[in-house]
């Protein structure tokens, strides 16, 4: 339905841990991590060596029905999607690959992801 590019967060700091993309499907709200390509030399094995494990803590995605709200705080990329199960999941929304989380550039794909979030979370829990 929409997409992002989007990194998963290191709890709510401004660091990320895990860059890709943001997915809301008609049921879900899904991050799939970026992938490598196979046999792409030693730097690409040994950081998919390293995010096979860490892409193994965001494999639990939300379904809409569960979103209580998700509203943009703390800066221009961050976006805490708040659970009815508990603490929020916390991601990162850029307007392009490679961008510092803290430029105002990234502002308006966050608001966007925030509003079409907001908006089929609201319309599945009618």
């Amino acid at each position: 339905m929409s997409q992002w590019l989007a990194a998963t967060a290191v709890g709510n700091l401004m660091a990320q841990r895990t860059g890709g993309r943001l997915v809301r499907t008609d049921r879900r709200l899904v991050f799939q991590p970026m992938k490598f390509v196979e046999g792409g030399g030693a730097w690409s094995r040994a950081v998919f060596g390293l995010s096979k494990p860490i892409n193994g803590l965001d494999d639990h995605y939300p379904a809409l029905t569960d979103i209580v709200s998700a509203r943009p705080e703390g800066g221009a990329s961050r976006l805490p999607v708040h659970l009815r199960t508990g603490a929020p999941r916390h991601y990162r929304g850029f307007h392009r690959r490679m961008t510092a989380v803290f430029s105002a550039k990234n502002s308006p794909y966050r608001d966007d992801a925030v509003a079409r979030t907001g908006a089929a979370a609201a319309a599945a829990g009618d």
